[in-house]
């Protein structure tokens, strides 16, 4: 499989705002420029952002995890808050446990089997939940 990247002007470059694990796993970095990416990487398949594009995804994509919550709100470019308040206990096992981190593990699953590369972080704010989304991985953090 070849090499995938897209990219998008940034300060009067082509700069890379996206690749995939082949692509990363052969040096492609996000933020590099296209002259680089393209000489680190020759056989390197590049296709420009679709901006409109991505945002019909993302929102459609929210309609989707309507199956967690009936609250989610979109965190452009590629984010989205998904208000599970009352809805965790719908995903834990008989005893009664675990359904925060079963909802993420169900979620992540999901968005894999379709090819999507995700992660998510529930916690008691939306700051710290975006946080942890961002910087640590998958995580259920305490109140």
């Amino acid at each position: 499989m070849r090499p995938r990247a897209v990219v998008a002007k940034a300060d009067n470059a082509l700069r890379v705002v996206a690749v995939d694990r082949v692509a990363e796993t052969r040096g492609v970095r996000v933020g590099s420029g296209l002259a680089d990416a393209r000489a680190a990487v020759p056989d390197l398949l590049v296709e420009e952002a679709d901006a409109a594009g991505d945002r019909a995804f993302l929102e459609g994509l929210a309609d989707w995890c309507g199956r967690y919550t009936p609250l989610v709100a979109l965190d452009p470019p590629e984010g989205l808050f998904l208000d599970i308040t009352g809805c965790a206990h719908l995903f834990a096992d008989r005893g009664g446990g675990g359904g925060e981190a079963r909802l993420a593990a169900d979620l992540l699953d999901r968005l894999a089997a379709q090819g999507l590369a995700a992660t998510a972080a529930i916690a008691s704010t939306a700051g710290a939940a975006w946080a942890a989304a961002r910087f640590s991985g998958p995580a259920v953090l305490a109140p």
